[in-house]
């Protein structure tokens, strides 16, 4: 577990707090310091007769007088541009936001100070699998499912290839990002600034570029915030990445490199953390967006000691300890774990074969595709697809489907394709 890394990340959150301002993406020029008490998204937002609030893992925030600042496009922006908003009225569900403020010993009421939130992803769709609940943006994989908050999408099926979206997420371990919030924008390319968060990988501090998933980002041009430096990158740090222009291929120029949200490590700090859980060693011992959890006291709700493994959501409260352990006393099981079959999202040039009966079957050059009746595993006497190098797949048992190169399905060149008839996750 990279605990420095981001106890690093943490100790610049906490000496600058809210500074950084400029360039349109900054956090603000108003040096707050109150500590990072709350990373999660915003479940829902309200009035009451004491002023505004908001409800962020479990914890319901007054707003009423906090500094509130929301990075991103909406739907009325065809442009694009970058922007900070500030005001209530710019938050909505779904965001992720880092809530910087008081929390209550009991961690069911806080007092906000500053609430910033910053979209993980924005940027043009290169591929759509509406029965498998999956997109990608910018190379990177994005799961939508009944929790995810839609704005400007009747579904998942209405989304097309090269539409602009706005996503904000949690990550997981996979590398697949689970969406709490996709927002279908009236941006185009090429005016739309991307986006896009990740763990630095591959870092070259000589040609001044990293990997970000499948984009290598180039940073010789790029500004830090928040207390960032050039010589404070390293491999494994998850950061933001703003650029002024659509991506070149694989390539994205960074305008702007700011670190990812940071909770207090001051000790015996109040904090709640809504993340996917990784690093997963047993139900007791696991992280969450970088900081390591100890569940060995925990009382959890929502599900089940075995719930907790890679890949499920959760919602944690507890306190910080000295060594920057979120030593937990109320685990909330929120989602189950995220199963991602191999084949989710072919590469854009690959043939694709067809399913049948309920399911759906993929094919590639030189794999099979597998289907079945139910639409879930691989093929069986309900009906099986099959798919080769010529892109045909054909359906029997069944009779269901057939395709060819420019069919139905989705595969991945060199593997085996799977069926399945049901895009929601239980």
């Amino acid at each position: 577990m990279r605990t420095g890394i981001y106890a690093l990340m943490t100790t610049l959150g906490l000496v600058l707090g809210a500074c950084g301002g400029g360039d349109g993406v900054g956090s603000g020029g108003t040096g707050i310091a109150m500590s990072s008490v709350a990373i999660g998204s915003v479940d829902s937002l309200g009035e009451s007769p004491s002023g505004s609030y908001m409800v962020v893992n479990g914890v319901r925030f007054d707003i009423s007088h906090a500094q509130v600042e929301v990075e991103g496009v909406s739907q009325e922006d065809a442009d694009g541009q970058q922007s900070l908003k500030s005001g209530q009225s710019t938050l909505k569900p779904g965001m992720t936001v880092q809530v910087n403020g008081t929390l209550d010993t009991g961690f069911s009421t806080g007092t906000a100070a500053h609430v910033l939130s910053i979209p993980e992803l924005r940027g043009a769709v290169d591929a759509v699998d509406a029965a498998l609940g999956r997109i990608e943006v910018m190379g990177a994989r994005v799961y939508v499912d009944d929790e995810t908050v839609l704005d400007g999408l009747s579904g998942l099926a209405a989304l097309q290839v090269g539409q602009i979206v706005q996503v904000h997420a949690l990550p997981t371990s996979s590398g697949l990002m689970r969406a709490t919030r996709l927002q279908l924008t009236t941006a185009t390319l090429p005016s739309v600034q991307p986006v896009l968060w990740g763990s630095v990988q591959a870092l070259d501090t000589v040609a001044r570029r990293f990997q970000l998933g499948r984009m290598q980002i180039q940073y010789a041009q790029a500004a830090f915030l928040n207390g960032l430096e050039a010589g404070m990158l390293d491999n494994g740090m998850p950061l933001y990445v703003h650029a002024a222009q659509a991506p070149a291929g694989n390539v994205l120029a960074a305008r702007v490199l700011r670190p990812a949200h940071s909770l207090s490590r001051q000790a015996d700090a109040p904090v709640v953390l809504e993340g996917v859980v990784t690093n997963f060693a047993s139900a007791q011992s696991f992280a969450l967006q970088g900081t390591d959890i100890d569940a060995s006291g925990a009382q959890i709700t929502g599900g089940r000691a075995d719930d907790i493994r890679n890949g499920a959501t959760l919602e944690v409260a507890g306190r910080m300890s000295a060594n920057g352990v979120l030593v937990a006393q109320r685990i909330r099981v929120r989602q189950r774990a995220v199963v991602d079959p191999p084949s989710a999202l072919p590469p854009p040039a690959n043939t694709n074969g067809n399913g049948n009966a309920g399911g759906n079957g993929n094919g590639n050059a030189g794999g099979n595709g597998n289907g079945n009746a139910g639409g879930n595993g691989n093929g069986n006497a309900g009906g099986n697809g099959n798919g080769n190098a010529g892109g045909n797949g054909n359906g029997n048992a069944g009779g269901n489907g057939n395709g060819n190169a420019g069919g139905n399905g989705n595969g991945n060149a060199g593997g085996n394709g799977n069926g399945n008839g049901n895009s929601n996750r239980g």
